[in-house]
């Protein structure tokens, strides 16, 4: 059993042919830059996915032997794109780092208020496609009004293959146009966006087979003609399944650009001021979750800052950070929010200040364990970490420190997506799929954290209660 598996982020895309033991016998990835400005624009061009998907392809170069089985894809939540009745884009890809959008927040909680949690298991923020496609409404911008279809970039890479429209319970959660409560597109925030509920594709199961790839998609991409096409899901939810985490007693805890907790329950957990999220994420499957906005994206800014020969290790007594550098996104939903210290002092050292940004970004997942497990009243045993920023090697250390319950790392954090959306086509094909090595964290040793800790809790539980 082979896999050609596709991890679509904000930052590039990552691909890998994962064999039956759902190992990455190949794996290449091809980077991009989002195209910003200071409207708070962070958008994709169609074109420019394409490329790239064109060209991690050819940099895998795939032979007859390699025995490919199926392809899937994941991609980042929160993203869309409009295409005209030609299906041709109107629009660039809008991704979750794109902060236009607030005059449709003001639109639709005027409407809704706290219904809109209740019906979709999202929040109040910019990022959700439906207040960027209100917003549009509101200023009667033209693409609303010719658009032909409302598609995630997913959908748009799977048309593209098998000629198919669809997309899967997850993308179509996380765009705040989905009702999680009845399964189905939300025609009447549909009608606020100036749409319909005909505009969007049909949903259905990770694990369904959508097609195989057609003789001309075959020749455009250089991939094999024929080969079976699985929906496959979001990067999120590919690491909860990834991780096995797809039961409660596990928390999937996810450092990549962001930084992601998420617990999968039977049903949907919607307490409004709890701050946490709750997307379907598959049949009778929901993930519970705090998502934040600064993740190794802070650890980036910090080496650069800094520089990346500083030691963190070196330090023994770190200042507090707030690593709220790109507003924040759990629980507070608030975009205006900004970074701080706390205890800064001219005798800290550039180390002092490297660890700190380290321990801000960690405990900041740790109070959204905290969060998720109060909002699920449902213990978990245990956390497994994925994500690239989980290779510095002190991060799930201190995670564990932390948390004080196990802490579980696998041999490759950063492939966890890429071998969630494998498990998708494997169980759409009917094969067993291996146990996930999984190795315990020793918990960093600091007889002081516990108390930056608390006096992190301390500072971050006022900022929420502002």
């Amino acid at each position: 059993m082979n896999v050609l598996c596709f991890d679509v982020s904000s930052g590039g895309i990552s691909a890998a042919i994962m064999n039956s033991a759902l190992a990455a016998t190949r794996f290449v990835e091809v980077a991009w830059r989002l195209e910003t400005d200071e409207r708070g624009a962070a958008t994709l061009s169609v074109a420019a996915v394409l490329q790239h998907f064109k060209s991690v392809i050819a940099h895998l170069q795939l032979a007859p032997n390699d025995n490919i089985d199926a392809l899937v894809i994941d991609t980042f939540l929160h993203n869309c794109v409009l295409l005209d009745a030609s299906d041709q884009p109107l629009t660039p890809v809008f991704t979750w780092l794109d902060h236009r959008g607030r005059d449709g927040v003001e639109k639709i909680r005027t409407r809704f208020g706290d219904r809109f949690h209740q019906r979709t298991g999202c929040r109040f923020h910019p990022m959700f496609p439906v207040f960027k496609l209100a917003s549009m409404h509101l200023s009667g911008s033209p693409e609303i009004s010719a658009a032909g279809r409302v598609v995630s970039i997913k959908a748009i890479l799977i048309h593209e293959l098998t000629g198919v429209w669809i997309e899967d319970h997850g993308i179509a959660a996380s765009s705040g146009l989905f009702d999680v409560q009845e399964g189905n597109w939300d025609a009447e925030l549909l009608e606020l966006c100036g749409l319909n509920t005909g505009l969007l594709p049909p949903v259905a199961s990770r694990n369904k087979r959508i097609g195989r790839i057609t003789s001309g998609a075959s020749a455009r991409f250089g991939l094999p003609e024929n080969i079976e096409v699985v929906n496959g899901t979001g990067d999120g939810f590919a690491a909860n399944v990834g991780s096995a985490c797809e039961g409660p007693e596990k928390i999937a805890v996810t450092l990549g650009t962001s930084a992601v907790v998420r617990q999968t329950v039977t049903k949907p957990v919607l307490v409004e001021k709890a701050g946490t999220f709750c997307y379907m994420a598959n049949e009778n499957v929901f993930l519970l979750g705090c998502a934040g906005s600064n993740g190794g994206n802070v650890l980036d800014w910090g080496r650069a800052i800094l520089g990346s020969q500083t030691d963190p290790a070196a330090s023994v007594d770190p200042p507090l950070f707030m690593p709220l550098l790109h507003g924040e996104r759990s629980p507070e939903w608030d975009p205006t929010l900004t970074g701080s210290w706390h205890g800064l002092t001219a005798a800290h050292s550039a180390a002092d200040l490297s660890r700190s940004i380290l321990e801000g970004v960690i405990f900041n997942l740790a109070y959204f364990v905290e969060i998720v497990q109060t909002t699920s009243s449902i213990d978990a045993a245990s956390l497994v970490v994925s994500g690239n920023a989980f290779l510095q090697p002190m991060a799930a250390p201190i995670l564990a420190a932390v948390v004080r319950r196990p802490v579980w790392v696998p041999d490759k954090p950063g492939l966890m997506s890429l071998r969630g959306v494998a498990i998708c086509a494997f169980r759409a094909l009917g094969e067993s799929v291996p146990k996930l090595s999984l190795q315990q964290v020793a918990p960093f040793q600091d007889a002081k954290i516990l108390f930056r800790y608390a006096e992190y809790r301390r500072i971050r539980g006022n900022l929420a209660r502002a």
